[in-house]
């Protein structure tokens, strides 16, 4: 599965010398030799990659002595010295002579700043610096795409193997590039004062950018439902088995298990086997094959006969591998001894209820997908108003078909604003760079006009193959049904259900009350995989709806910076 033409290279953990492939993340190669545990949590047990996009921090490694490096972000290096990083890493303070300042700072003011470097970012920088315009581009990750084009490696890359949505990924990376947009790889906006004040900081330099216009398009990331035994290395997002997959040409495992709501599952498990993989299940909380979703199966296949082929391609490849796929059913529990080794399985009935008949299967790595969260940290503390979507479980920033917001000079487009795939999340970003150029003093060119209509259509046309799709993978929600008092809820701080169900009283009537009294979402991920849950509590603890203002309030920093670079930085208007 991995490609044998990049260079040979190792670097030690833990002692023992691991082979790797140039191009590697720390991940992906430990990964490859079957190593899982990374970091050691506060209950002392190992976690390992979770999301697999540097949002968990749950594969935190120290890196040559510097703890807190992410596996999942930070490139494999020949000769590094790789440990696990302990639940209090040690900080070495012998050498005061070190400056807070170490990073160089500049400001800069363009046109607009995009934040994200995704379908929906990549094509919003793209029609607005084209149009000549000053674009500066920041994106956290070391290459661009996001998590729907993520790219391979170059030293794996074969021009010939690639698929549709690789080369659709590098055809719109490389307009970025020629349309001299600034991009800013490897940083990220760790404070938004205002939508002309920002902050941000790479491991080389930092930045105070005060632009004309933002545009955030920030993405999404999944969403975690806690289970007995969630927290066991090997156990991660589909997400991130993809992005082993199609970046690294690394499965997750030998024997992988697939469990979840929604189509990216069976991409995920039809990629794998096809690059040799072997997958022993899969399981969809939905129930496909219904005689009453005949009608919206028509329709998706009317409004994008090509997703609907693709999708049927998928099922198609489950079978010719005789891989066994359970619908109406989910993973319930993971066990295991430092990492997951068995799974049970069980129906899925209304409401989230679990059946009491289990199945279960030995496995050494298992792939969770049960939809997405958006990355709305900076929408919201800039205060653009927001509404809670009850079908999907999440808020969806108000916005309208260009992605102006309630305030002035802020966009937001693609899944940072509500879910809803790729190509809309594309289409938006053309819609919004047109909506830039056309209030700027820049004339509208006849091209740009032509891309504006066209991708209105693709918007609206995939809206609504969105909403058959789901109509089609309509799911009994689960929340936090599976969990057990002894269920870690927040990964961070390894707190439980039954800590945080314990802890609601009268006077602990919203999540931010809960949040102060336990430190749930206190941890370093900000609780982005703990809120929903902590949040569906509460709803259900006082007997009210969830709104707006249900979750924890976005903090700055939205990730963790050291305070050097926050010290120096001047946050004055």
């Amino acid at each position: 599965m991995r490609r044998s033409s990049a260079p040979d290279i190792s670097f030690t953990f833990d002692g023992a010398v691991i082979p790797a492939k140039e191009g590697d993340s720390l991940a992906s190669a430990l990964i490859s030799q079957g190593i899982y545990g990374l970091k050691e949590s506060l209950n002392g047990e190992r976690r390992g990659v979770f999301c697999g996009m540097g949002v968990c921090n749950e594969c935190a490694v120290v890196v040559d002595g510097q703890a807190g490096r992410l596996a999942c972000m930070t490139p494999a290096a020949n000769g590094v010295v790789v440990q696990h990083q302990p639940a209090y890493p040690a900080i070495d303070f012998s050498d005061s002579s070190l400056p807070l300042d170490q990073l160089p700072e500049s400001e800069i003011s363009p046109d607009v700043l995009v934040i994200g470097a995704g379908p929906s970012g990549l094509a919003a920088a793209a029609v607005v610096a084209e149009a000549g315009l000053d674009v500066v581009l920041i994106d956290e990750r070391g290459k661009m795409g996001g998590q729907y084009f993520k790219q391979p490696a170059d030293t794996f890359l074969d021009e010939e193997a690639l698929d549709q949505q690789f080369r659709e990924g590098r055809a719109l990376i490389a307009r970025v590039k020629k349309s001299n947009v600034q991009i800013l790889s490897g940083a990220s906006v760790w404070g938004a004062f205002s939508a002309h004040h920002l902050v941000a900081t790479s491991q080389n330099e930092r930045w105070v950018i005060r632009p004309g216009k933002l545009i955030i398009a920030t993405g999404a990331y999944e969403r975690g439902l806690p289970r007995p035994g969630w927290t066991l290395p090997g156990v991660m997002t589909t997400g991130a088995a993809q992005t082993l997959l199609r970046s690294y040409q690394v499965a997750i495992g030998s024997q992988v298990f697939i469990s979840g709501n929604g189509p990216l599952n069976l991409q995920v498990a039809a990629e794998l086997i096809r690059a040799g993989g072997n997958v022993v299940g899969l399981a969809e909380s939905a129930n496909l094959f219904r005689v009453a979703k005949i009608p919206s199966a028509i329709a998706l296949f009317w409004y994008s006969p090509l997703l609907g082929f693709k999708g049927l391609g998928y099922l198609l490849t489950l079978m010719r591998a005789r891989v066994p796929v359970y619908f109406g059913c989910a993973v319930t529990r993971f066990s295991g001894r430092t990492a997951v080794e068995q799974i049970e399985l069980s129906r899925v009935h209304k409401e989230g209820r679990q059946d009491d008949k289990k199945r279960t299967f030995a496995v050494d790595a298992v792939a969770l997908g049960f939809g997405f969260m958006p990355s709305n940290e900076i929408a919201r503390s800039l205060g653009c108003k927001h509404q809670f979507d009850s079908d999907v479980g999440h808020l969806r920033v108000v916005t309208d078909e260009f992605g102006n917001t309630s305030l002035p000079d802020v966009q937001v487009i693609g899944d940072s604003g509500g879910v809803s795939g790729a190509q809309i999340a594309k289409a938006a970003g053309v819609l919004a760079g047109f909506s830039v150029v056309e209030d700027s003093d820049w004339e509208v060119s006849s091209a740009l006009k032509v891309e504006k209509n066209k991708a209105l259509k693709v918007h609206r046309k995939n809206q609504k193959f969105q909403k058959q799709l789901w109509k089609i993978f309509a799911s009994p929600t689960i929340v936090d049904q599976p969990a057990e008092a002894s269920t870690i809820i927040c990964r961070c701080l390894s707190l439980s259900n039954g800590e945080i169900e314990g802890s609601f009283t009268d006077d602990t009537l919203s999540a931010g009350a809960l949040k102060r009294v336990t430190r749930v979402g206190m941890g370093i991920c900000q609780g982005r995989y703990c809120a929903p849950v902590v949040v569906g509590l509460t709803s259900k603890f006082r007997g009210t709806p969830v709104d707006e203002y249900s979750g924890f309030a976005p903090q700055v920093p939205y990730k963790p910076t050291e305070i050097g670079v926050i010290a120096q930085v001047e946050i004055h208007q």
